[in-house]
């Protein structure tokens, strides 16, 4: 039996098993940075939107809810004016009463594990919300 190149095939084998898992940690944590700032990005345009209250049926009703297009409109331009904007893909804007919640969609492609899978990416997603609350 020879045993002639068998710690070279063995090292081989472990640089690409290392490589492998570098890349999912790579991927893995780019994933997890651009959840971050889409969280971000949300809760910021929730709070911006969460100011547009309507003061008409808050002055006569008592009832404080948000102003729908007004609120949805100020939460949109605070995603565009981010500037981390470009990361987005989809967006959701939504009024309930006097909670406004933001959810944004975004992609992170692979980049070492591209090597393996041959392309690919991951879908990220984030939500956050805001509630209007009378100050006395």
């Amino acid at each position: 039996m020879n045993d002639r190149g068998s710690i070279t095939l063995w090292t081989l084998g472990l640089t690409v098993m290392v490589l492998f898992l570098g890349g999912i940690s790579l991927d893995l944590w780019r994933a997890f940075e651009v959840r971050e700032d889409l969280a971000a990005m949300a809760d910021s345009a929730a709070n911006a939107g969460a100011s547009y209250v309507d003061a008409t049926t808050f002055r006569d009703t008592g009832v404080l809810i948000l102003d729908g297009p007004a609120a949805a409109a100020a939460a949109g331009a605070n995603l565009d004016a981010q500037q981390d904007s470009a990361k987005i893909l989809n967006r959701t804007i939504a009024t309930n009463g006097p909670v406004l919640t933001v959810t944004v969609e975004g992609e992170v492609s692979f980049t070492l594990l591209q090597i393996f899978l041959g392309g690919g990416s991951v879908d990220v997603k984030a939500t956050g919300s805001a509630e209007a609350v009378p100050v006395f």
